[in-house]
């Protein structure tokens, strides 16, 4: 009798013992799928905010390539939890990112370069460029001591500036151009 009771005993513990260990399993697995969910949707809001600090500075990248002034950004996203208006922000750097960079793959042609430089005064640049480099618009021209698609010297080319790209050249030329009081005179060629 004794060994029966016993063996009833162990029997209630062995069932009391499975009984709460699957019950805490059950409930460990709600806690665990419940973070998760919740781990799932900062993750996608972490994603959002990481592409967007990407396309702002690839935006800010391709702006400064093309001396461009930087797009202002408050960083809203920083301070904002809701996953609609975080995509929203995404798609406009997204946007902005695209603009700038097409921007940039245009002003790679010195010619729309000298244009975007100089503005009213794209033709006559363009004559005086065309005339130092012999028409050929090459950002590499080189004549003596004289460089680029507006072959300024190496004393303009200290005071104005000077770059390999077009528009860096472009820009030194307008800043040579703007202090001889918007008149050609510094060059050989006039338009």
């Amino acid at each position: 009798m004794l060994a029966r009771a016993t063996a009833l005993m162990v029997c209630a513990v062995v069932a009391i013992f499975l009984f709460a260990a699957v019950s805490s399993k059950r409930d460990i697995q709600i806690a665990i799928a419940s973070p998760a969910k919740e781990e799932t949707f900062k993750c996608r809001q972490y994603a959002l905010k990481t592409y967007i600090g990407v396309k702002r500075a690839a935006t800010w990248k391709w702006q400064d390539a093309t001396l461009i002034p930087h797009t202002r950004s408050s960083y809203q996203e920083k301070r904002v939890r809701g996953c609609a208006y975080l995509r929203w922000i995404k798609r406009l750097w997204q946007g902005r990112a695209d603009d700038a960079f097409r921007l940039w793959v245009d002003l790679r042609d010195p010619q729309k370069a000298i244009c975007h430089v100089f503005g009213v005064y794209c033709t006559e640049a363009l004559a005086v460029s065309g005339c130092e480099t012999g028409y050929t618009f090459d950002t590499k021209a080189e004549n003596g001591q004289y460089l680029g698609l507006f072959q300024m010297g190496s004393s303009e080319r200290a005071t104005y500036g000077h770059g390999r790209s077009a528009i860096e050249q472009a820009v030194a030329a307008f800043r040579y151009f703007v202090a001889s009081g918007r008149d050609w005179s510094p060059w050989s060629c006039q338009p």
